[in-house]
């Protein structure tokens, strides 16, 4: 993810570290009309809500605005005014949500469903949603969330509800968590965590080299004792480890623990896995104050952690060379690379992603391992290979939605032959459709090489697959990126692949050339 001093995002993902305060909530958004400040996804109950927050002009007619979410879940706001700077609260249970916040005096709306014209009321998932946020049929904000590090975990059935705390809502280091258990619905502050001065760093995982070991880094001003802080492995038995006393990252330094040096030893496997630092008082209580690390399978030799951007912001994931104590390579990428994103197109355009096979090897996308059917992936639009492509050197797959806005606003299914006569595609050039839809907003995209399976009784067909990361992308429609490719009629085009995806330097606005480098 990323982090301009502590703040981030999930899956591979540019993150920050949240960079969190006290009433996260009274920093300014930069919407046009809505924004969504604040969000219970995985509570201690049944209830969910969403708050939002007008910024822009003040609505005589939520109804007429066509002003509603959809994605996750559905939900069509009144005939009623709405005014600039007020919040008001969304949830999937108003008679609950009226009993847990007796105090409550704001404006409630629900329940919302689970899609549009369904009389079923909706849920959000625990593992992270998508809820966009419309105006006249046009996207405005998203309510984006994950369960994976960077993003808060006490958010995630821990009591708390996440809290925006400011610039882009697509990265996890824009949201805290809570310290208010249930959260603070209708208000406009929120006290929230704060992050540690000290991040996981760099970790090499047990059976990579001889030894295990875990680089800290320290970006504040002053010197942190980590010692007796708890390192948590998510999702596992074996799961807690606590450092040693002495253990002192120096200001703007490195700090590198050992397996040795821990009790037990350290446990970070090479499939990959989500780790969390947690910090404790000098009473040995933890504080609720947290950063963690996801990262995916990381070949022999190789290390995991976490890279810095031009624009100031991390990223994570598998690293090209080992660094211990310095600073951080690069991402280890390739072989397929997102090479355009066509994420924003008018209304009668078709949005597109395109990848490219960059190495010197041709890539199936689907084949046999271990003796197992296994696809390679594209996050972030629900993708899994089904049919044996394969791509030779510099070959380009073109990926479209299953359906498009029309001219007229009307939801239109695609047809993939059709859309290779319009736009002139070569017969060479494979085309795959995916349901999902890139968002207008911005969106984390990972392009993930399935490597290996352990049987898994907890997973429906009794397997559980290792990724490796290929390359990634976490764009956005503010910032360093673009701002014509947010709906001017261009899109991002790779111009770098000698840097990771996620670098915002590595893209231009161009006009979009579907299959064409």
């Amino acid at each position: 993810m990323v982090r301009k001093e502590l703040a981030v995002f999930a899956s591979f993902v540019a993150l920050n570290m949240w960079a969190c305060d006290e009433g996260g909530k009274t920093r300014s958004v930069d919407y046009t009309e809505m924004a969504c400040t604040e969000i219970m996804y995985h509570g201690a109950d049944s209830l969910e809500f969403i708050e939002l927050k007008a910024t822009g002009t003040p609505l005589t007619s939520m109804l007429e605005a066509s002003l509603r979410l959809d994605g996750a879940v559905y939900y069509a706001f009144p005939d009623e005014p709405l005014d600039t700077s007020e919040y008001i609260v969304v949830t999937n249970d108003t008679t609950l949500f009226r009993t847990k916040y007796p105090d409550f005096t704001g404006r409630l709306f629900g329940p919302w469903l689970a899609e549009e014209g369904s009389s079923v009321v909706g849920n959000l998932s625990n593992s992270g949603d998508v809820v966009e946020v419309k105006l006249n049929g046009q996207g405005d904000a998203d309510c984006r969330f994950d369960d994976n590090p960077p993003w808060p975990k006490k958010a995630d059935g821990g009591g708390s509800s996440l809290v925006f705390i400011g610039e882009n809502p697509a990265y996890a280091e824009s949201w805290a968590a809570s310290t208010t258990v249930g959260g603070n619905p209708g208000s406009a502050t929120d006290p929230v965590y704060k992050t540690p001065a000290v991040r996981i760093n760099e970790i090499m995982p047990y059976g990579n080299s001889d030894t295990a070991w875990i680089e800290f880094y320290n970006a504040g001003n002053e010197n942190v004792d980590i010692s007796g802080w708890k390192l948590v492995r998510a999702d596992a038995t074996d799961s807690v480890r606590y450092l040693p006393e002495g253990s002192i990252v120096p200001a703007g330094s490195f700090l590198v623990v050992t397996t040795d040096e821990v009790t037990d030893g350290l446990f970070f496997t090479a499939r990959g896995e989500d780790v969390y630092l947690r910090e404790v008082n000098a009473a040995g209580e933890l504080t609720g104050s947290e950063t963690g690390l996801e990262y995916p399978s990381v070949p022999t030799g190789k290390t995991a952690g976490v890279t810095e951007l031009s624009d100031g912001y991390l990223a994570q994931g598998a690293l090209a060379t080992v660094t211990k104590n310095a600073e951080n390579a690069s991402l280890l990428m390739g072989p397929l690379y997102i090479s355009e994103a066509y994420y924003n197109p008018p209304d009668g355009d078709v949005e597109f992603l395109e990848l490219v096979n960059k190495s010197t090897n041709s890539v199936t996308l689907q084949g046999i391992i271990n003796g197992e059917l296994a696809g390679w992936k594209v996050e972030g639009i629900g993708l899994t290979f089904s049919k044996t492509i394969t791509l030779a050197p510099d070959g380009i797959i073109l990926l479209l939605p299953t359906n498009y806005i029309a001219t007229t606003g009307a939801t239109v299914t695609l047809d993939a032959a059709w859309y290779r006569e319009q736009v002139g595609l070569a017969s060479s050039v494979p085309i795959v459709q995916y349901s999902g839809k890139l968002s207008n907003r911005g969106e984390s995209i990972v392009v993930m090489n399935p490597i290996e399976y352990t049987e898994d009784t907890s997973e429906i067909n009794g397997l559980k697959w290792y990724y490796q990361w290929s390359d990634a992308l976490l764009y956005s429609d503010g910032g360093a990126w673009p701002s014509e490719a947010d709906g001017e009629g261009k899109s991002l085009t790779r111009s770098d692949f000698t840097v990771s995806g996620y670098e915002p330097s590595a893209w231009i606005a161009a006009n979009p050339t579907p299959g064409r480098l």
